[in-house]
């Protein structure tokens, strides 16, 4: 054995081909152990959550209050009335949506202007406005 590790040492391929694999392995060694590190809790490195907001979301302004009157134009219109709270065809004022909610869990403005009335250009927009109301 100690003859073939002197004739290893001797030969210039051999010791290419020793660091070589010596490198791959402490690269593999060094990013397996990272990795385990990393999910060894489940949740990797990363400990606070991190809210990244779309570009659309960033650009839409906020919803105006209306009147509750029918107006003939595209849209939505998001009312509280009678303890629920209702989403509302523009054009022909049909109702799209109606879900019981508690007044008292949210601030005095955003009751007043949820009765007043918010109106929305698409269906995602109000729907979205609605379901942060009933989260």
């Amino acid at each position: 054995m100690k003859e073939f590790i002197q004739r290893m040492i001797k030969n210039k391929t051999a010791r290419y081909i020793f660091a070589g694999a010596s490198y791959v392995f402490l690269t593999v060694l060094f990013f397996g152990i990272g990795y385990t590190v990393g999910t060894e809790t489940g949740k990797g490195l990363i400990t606070t959550p991190v809210s990244v907001a779309s570009p659309a979301e960033d650009n839409t302004p906020a919803p105006t209050a209306t009147s509750a009157a029918l107006v003939h134009e595209p849209g939505y219109r998001l009312v509280l009335e009678a303890g629920e709270l209702r989403l509302y065809n523009n054009y022909n004022g049909s109702l799209i949506s109606g879900t019981a909610i508690n007044e008292t869990l949210f601030p005095k403005s955003d009751i007043e202007s949820l009765k007043a009335g918010l109106s929305f250009k698409t269906l995602e927009e109000a729907l979205g406005m609605m379901e942060n109301f009933l989260s």
